[in-house]
């Protein structure tokens, strides 16, 4: 979404900062065996209805140990379970996926044969312990097209950054939006 605004509106966005991610057009020019094995879940959860169900069956279960009291906090972890066992919120992160597989694609494939780049300064932060380098080798090099003053680095955390290294965030934001 924040590469859509920034691509869209460059005259309104004077920073970016992406965490943890990489254009869903790249990662789909990507895909792989590696890929499909780690997140299958992207293709199962862009069907209609049928994620919806599994999940709604068990919702703790579906989700796993990536979500942890004891690596988010237990407020954080709350709030988390709270929202898997909401219909409506599990829609709502499901149709992101959907649409990530619909007209985002479509929309960033437009953008690079115009040859539209984000032209404000953009942040990468991405998870020491997560997968972004294992599916991508360097985000960075991932970003630089997309992106004319790229910066960024890794955060020392798992999957949930903002929960896991709140400190060392906070700390990245700062110093790039200040």
């Amino acid at each position: 979404m924040a590469l859509r605004l920034a691509l869209d509106h460059p005259d309104t966005v004077s920073r970016l900062v992406v965490i943890d991610g990489v254009p869903i057009s790249e990662a789909l020019a990507r895909c792989d065996a590696t890929f499909a094995q780690s997140w299958y879940h992207w293709f199962f959860f862009a069907q209609p209805d049928k994620p919806e169900r599994a999940i709604g069956a068990d919702p703790d279960a579906w989700y796993g140990d990536k979500a942890r009291p004891d690596r988010m906090g237990v407020e954080n972890h709350r709030e988390f379970r709270q929202a898997i066992h909401d219909a409506a919120t599990v829609r709502a992160m499901l149709e992101d996926y959907r649409a990530g597989l619909g007209v985002d694609r479509a929309h960033e494939e437009a953008d690079r044969r115009a040859g539209r780049t984000v032209r404000c300064p953009t942040l990468l932060l991405w998870s020491t312990r997560d997968d972004l380098e294992d599916l991508y080798g360097d985000p960075l090099a991932v970003w630089r097209p997309w992106a004319d003053d790229l910066r960024g680095h890794p955060i020392d955390s798992g999957h949930h950054v903002a929960e896991e290294n709140p400190d060392d965030l906070t700390a990245a934001l700062y110093r790039f939006l200040a």
